[in-house]
């Protein structure tokens, strides 16, 4: 067994290519907790990804899905390999622009726009996928004040699972969830025609593209072919020259149950389900058309970890608990609704594992990450844990419930810089206003 410092296999798992003995020095240099980001793990995401989609024989293009991790340092690099962004909201526009992401090069997704960022939008030429009847008018009235013809894409659902398990309930909570999808409009229905129909006739709009993203943490290619092929038969009878299967393609550093299933199966391959859908556009005759995706999680879920130390240790008749300074405030999807692989590194642990329930600081009962994780008995007050593949989300959905949020190292090389800095006091209060 080596020794856990080192990055190599230690008590309670691997530190699965990070290096344990740097990660300790980040640790005692800016505290914790802090998620570290490692740059090159992200962007050999994104150029494996993008080397995919060169590989078929049509024009292919890769929307990063902002909403994962708004990260600026992220962005710009992201933007500076090649790659799209994917928007959801007038501020996350407007942070793409920033970093550098060309124009034509973004996607304004969303069940919401308000009127001022569909106006930014045209304005930018950045396509809009219509999400919502409403915006039909408001990208039409935004067009012609501008003097210019728009491209809009159009959000649908197949109503089809992209998820299954032996669990009963959950098949059929499954099923219920796709048919009452509230993120665009069903394939192959009337409303879907209406809707189309009002694009048509906006003077002032183009129809080019189609959209669908089923589902996230996708692990089941076959389900989620299946699902998008009533989407991709639409966008063979409307004739657009881009077709968008959305992303949420499973990843193997967590995991997500399916009711009672604990094992839902190892991450979705990118490669091979693209290479599947190309075959099945060529077939519905969309041969020249553009595939995209709008992954998140892919790029970079393993690309940042989270630093945490254990503050408090408890043994009682029933439980063994270990307390740690990071919590829901900074990791809200850990022990709700993923299971994250937590491992110490920093020292030496004993080889003898036991299960501790991990949770963090909050006073809230909620606030757990594991009921249950074989780790080394020896762990005490001060030890170090890494808690793997925080990279999506964590930013986004964090939080000052109790405690603050966590700052960004970014480490490239042998440097090491603080990228996104944690909260303070004053960051807390500072929309405070005291009364006239």
């Amino acid at each position: 067994m080596t020794d856990g410092t080192r990055g190599g296999d230690t008590p309670g798992g691997d530190t699965r290519g990070w290096d344990g003995e740097r990660l300790a020095e980040i640790a005692g240099r800016y505290g914790t907790p802090v998620h570290v980001l490692d740059i090159a793990r992200a962007e050999r995401a994104a150029d494996d990804l993008l080397a995919a989609l060169g590989g078929l024989g049509r024009p292919g293009r890769v929307y990063y899905s902002v909403k994962t991790n708004y990260l600026p340092y992220l962005l710009e690099r992201f933007a500076g390999r090649g790659l799209g962004a994917d928007v959801v909201s007038g501020y996350e526009l407007r942070a793409a622009l920033r970093a550098g992401f060309a124009p034509r090069d973004i996607v304004f997704n969303g069940p919401v726009k308000t009127e001022d960022e569909l106006a930014l939008a045209v304005r930018e030429s950045v396509r809009v996928n219509i999400d919502g009847e409403h915006e039909i008018a408001a990208l039409e009235r935004a067009a012609a004040s501008a003097g210019v013809t728009a491209e809009v894409g159009l959000r649908l659902f197949p109503g089809v699972p992209v998820a299954t398990s032996s669990d009963p309930a959950f098949v059929a909570a499954a099923e219920r969830t796709a048919v009452r999808g509230r993120f665009g409009w069903p394939t192959g229905s009337q409303e879907l025609e209406r809707v189309v129909g009002a694009i048509r006739a906006a003077p002032h709009l183009r129809l080019t593209a189609v959209h669908a993203h089923l589902g996230s943490q996708i692990v089941f290619p076959d389900l989620l072919l299946a699902a998008l092929d009533p989407v991709l038969a639409e966008a063979a009878r409307l004739g657009v020259r881009e077709v968008n299967i959305g992303g949420g393609f499973g990843v193997p550093g967590i995991l997500r149950p399916r009711g009672s299933d604990r094992s839902p199966g190892p991450g979705l391959d990118p490669a091979a389900f693209l290479t599947s859908v190309d075959k099945r556009m060529a077939e519905l005759g969309l041969a020249d058309a553009v595939v995209a995706c709008e992954p998140g999680r892919l790029l970079v879920s393993d690309a940042m970890c989270l630093l945490t130390r254990v503050m408090s240790r408890k043994e009682l008749p029933d439980s063994r608990w270990l307390i740690l300074d990071a919590g829901h405030h900074i990791a809200p999807w850990t022990g709700t609704g993923e299971v994250h692989r937590f491992q110490p590194v920093g020292r030496d642990f004993s080889p003898d594992l036991v299960p501790w329930s991990l949770a963090g600081p909050l006073c809230y009962e909620a606030d757990i990450h594991a009921p249950d994780s074989d780790l080394p008995a020896d762990l005490n007050v001060g030890d170090l844990l890494v808690m793997h593949d925080s990279g999506a989300y964590a930013l986004g959905r964090s939080n000052n419930f109790i405690r603050m949020r966590a700052g960004v190292v970014a480490i490239e090389g042998e440097r090491a810089d603080v990228v996104w800095r944690a909260e303070t006091d004053e960051d807390v209060f500072r929309f405070a206003v005291a009364p006239s």
